[in-house]
Parts: C-alpha cells; structure tokens; sequence
C-alpha cells in the first residue's frame, strides 16, 4: 500500500510539476526507505531533532512542513560540511547555485556524483555546486567513505535531520534544485540527470548572471 501511496504521489507530481518547475526522473532515482529505524537510532546521539516531540502548536507543524516551490527565494538555513565549516544555503551571493540532495546507498547518486565533480571544477568561478547528503537516512561513516573514495572537490553538506530536503518535498534520491543569483528557486528536478543534462542546467544558470 504504501508503495502504491508512494506511486501515485510521483504521477501527480509529474502531471503538475511542469507549472511549478518539477521535473521527475524516477526511473533512475532511488526512494527513500520505508522504514529507517536502525539508521535513526544510530543516529540518536548525534543531536537528533525528533520532530514530532518538538512541534507542539499547530502552526509549528504547518512551519515544519511549509514547501520551497520554484520562483520562491531560497530560506537562509545554516548546515555543517563535512569538511567542518558551516555554510549557510541561503545567503546572498554573487552566483548562482545547484545543489544535490543524496545519501551514500543511492546507486544513482553514486553514477552522478564523477559527473558534478567535473562540472564543479569547470564551472566553479560561475555557479556553486553543494552536495547536500540527507544524513538522517544515512550513516556518517558512510558518508565520509562515500566522499573519500570518490575524492568529491565540491563542498559536501550534511542536512542532518532532513530539515532542508523536507521543505523541497523529499520523495528520492538524487534531488537537485537550480537556483538563481537572485535566490530564487528555478527548478527542483528528482532523478539522475545525464551529464549533459547537468551541464546544460549549469550552463543555463551561467548565462543567466553574464
């Protein structure tokens, strides 16, 4: 039942993600898993946020779920990096911006990830590149040796309690959202791109700031 819920919200994703900017690729996506109890316990003792004892009004919830849809500004919203700075997501900046949610079990980001490695060293003086790993489905050992053995240049973020993810919908893996050097959200698109497909979205985004 639940992969048929599940289903269903990716069909009605496509028949009006192209008003909103949504393009969805599941063909070569991963989606989340069902039920991830092992992982969140794991977990519990790396600051865990348990949102459902934190949200005590309803108008926390409704905070908590509010959407990100293309055309709107990116929120500020500071996430640590692997590398251990802070980066905050959202601030101004003189460039424009694509970044990559995934998780180190995701065949398809695994593909992509070669792929952003050398549009980012290509493209880097023009349009930032931030892989975002969801940690909450995922283990930070693995994430470390995901990025190690791939040798990623570009920054690799960690959305530890899928803060960030949550507010673009967060359905699979790999997600990536293009935006702006206004802020502004151009496209949310699920699934893995071809490189030519990321080039063409980082190319697009390079001219719009020339």
């Amino acid at each position: 039942m639940k992969r048929f819920l599940f289903i269903r919200a990716i069909i009605v994703l496509v028949m009006v993600g192209s008003s909103w900017g949504i393009i969805a690729n599941t063909v070569y996506s991963a989606s989340l898993p069902v039920k991830n109890a092992p992982l969140e316990e794991k977990y519990k003792g790396e600051k865990e946020l348990d949102v459902e004892k934190n949200v005590g009004t309803e108008s926390a919830a409704a905070e908590v779920i509010k959407r990100i849809k293309p055309g709107q500004q990116l929120p500020s919203m500071i996430l640590k990096g692997l590398n251990g700075k802070s980066y905050d997501v959202g601030a101004p900046r003189n460039k424009a911006m694509i970044i990559s949610f995934w998780a180190s079990w995701c065949d398809p980001c695994r593909l992509e990830a070669p792929m952003l490695n050398e549009l980012y060293s290509k493209y880097k003086h023009d349009v930032d590149v931030y892989g975002i790993n969801v940690t909450r489905y995922d283990r930070l050992e693995d994430v470390q040796k995901f990025s190690r053995s791939l040798n990623l240049k570009f920054p690799i973020l960690l959305d530890e309690q899928g803060a960030l993810f949550e507010q673009f919908g967060g359905v699979a893996f790999p997600t990536h959202v293009t935006i702006d050097d206004h802020r502004r959200v151009r496209e949310i698109i699920i699934g893995m791109l071809s490189e030519r497909e990321l080039e063409c979205k980082i190319e697009a985004l390079s001219k719009k700031i020339r």
